[in-house]
């Protein structure tokens, strides 16, 4: 292997770390706003899950992808996400 090679590697590997904190950052920040949604909502009477709202959202995530993942690929991620909020939601006692 070439010194360069590894070099390059190295830094697409820091590259993929930074990123992959950001998610994990974005991921928390959302889960948050959620948290307040949901204090919102029970303050208010309204019942948490909106299906409407979960459509809407999945609308405009596959709007928002430009590739390359494919449009199935960004909803089974953001239909995961739902589910892992929803479990936090459930086990959040506001």
């Amino acid at each position: 292997m070439e010194p360069d090679f590894k070099e390059q590697l190295s830094k697409y590997r820091d590259d993929i770390n930074r990123i992959d904190k950001g998610i994990v950052d974005y991921l928390n920040e959302r889960a948050k706003i959620v948290l307040e949604v949901k204090r919102l909502k029970k303050k208010n009477n309204l019942p948490l899950y909106d299906a409407r709202r979960e459509e809407e959202l999945l609308n405009n995530v596959v709007e928002y992808n430009k590739g390359p993942l494919y449009t199935e690929n960004i909803i089974a991620i953001f239909e995961s996400i739902l589910r892992n909020v929803q479990i936090l939601e459930r086990g959040e006692n506001l």
